[in-house]
């Protein structure tokens, strides 16, 4: 059973020159920065690209655990995140979020594949944590012909 609350720490340090990185041992420690629209990097990982990226594993961890329970035959999950960043009263802030999920199931399990993840978005931890409402588009491919 998990117990609550839970607590999670990263850190980050930069220094010498340096670009700044995160660190969560015993995870890999990664650069982050600004983007290139804000004068930095391609290179970097962008707080903007991270909070997308939680949000994109969030949600694909959360259908894996709701998957586990209620097994379907999915043989591809493909996800594509898209954040609006715009000017407000309230400043700088992302207006809105959009997941676009593609799914391969048997058409027979389509609904099933569906509901399962639109489940899987009303658990997720992060997208119900961030202010603008986050849009889940969900396209369940049973065209593909999937072996047996």
């Amino acid at each position: 059973m998990v117990r609550f609350p839970q607590v999670y720490e990263v850190a980050l340090g930069f220094g010498g020159g340096a670009p700044p990185a995160i660190d969560a041992p015993p995870r890999l420690p990664f650069v982050v920065g600004p983007p290139p629209e804000f004068d930095g990097s391609d290179a970097w990982w962008s707080p903007e690209h991270l909070l997308l990226a939680a949000v994109a594993s969030c949600l694909a961890t959360t259908f894996r655990v709701l998957l586990a329970r209620e097994p379907l035959d999915i043989r591809d999950y493909r996800s594509r995140v898209t954040g609006t960043l715009d000017k407000t009263r309230e400043g700088i802030v992302f207006t809105s979020i959009s997941v676009d999920v593609t799914i391969v199931a048997p058409s027979e399990q389509a609904a099933r594949a569906e509901a399962l993840l639109l489940r899987a978005k009303k658990y997720c931890i992060v997208a119900n944590s961030l202010k603008p409402e986050v849009t889940l588009l969900v396209h369940v491919d049973s065209t593909t012909q999937i072996a047996a």
